[in-house]
């Protein structure tokens, strides 16, 4: 009996089919970012959120070149993109008025 790995259409054995690890990588690194984006914008600390956002860094850096190489798509994972990058722009406007920018 062969053994088909993770990915059923593929001859040869797989463990991992990187297809499915951008979405895995690209969830990690939201929520990594949304922890830092938290302690920046709405607790009004930047330290705490360097912390955080240099971890989510490494991940999205590697999410993106993954996409480079062709190892996923990331048609869903833009979308969690998205969502991300959303939370930090109404986080941001709240963090800056609770601060007294505006």
């Amino acid at each position: 009996m062969k053994h088909e790995g993770l990915s059923a259409s593929r001859e040869a054995a797989t463990v991992i089919d990187l297809k499915d690890i951008g979405l895995d990588i690209a969830v990690l690194g939201f929520l990594i970012s949304l922890a830092g984006v938290i302690e920046n914008n709405l607790m009004l600390d930047h330290i705490a959120a360097m912390l955080w956002w240099v971890p989510s860094n490494a991940l999205f850096f590697l999410y993106f070149f993954g996409r480079t190489r062709g190892w996923w798509d990331g048609h869903i994972e833009d979308g969690v993109m998205c969502v991300n990058y959303a939370f930090m722009l109404v986080s941001g406007i709240w963090g800056l008025k609770q601060s007294g920018v505006f």
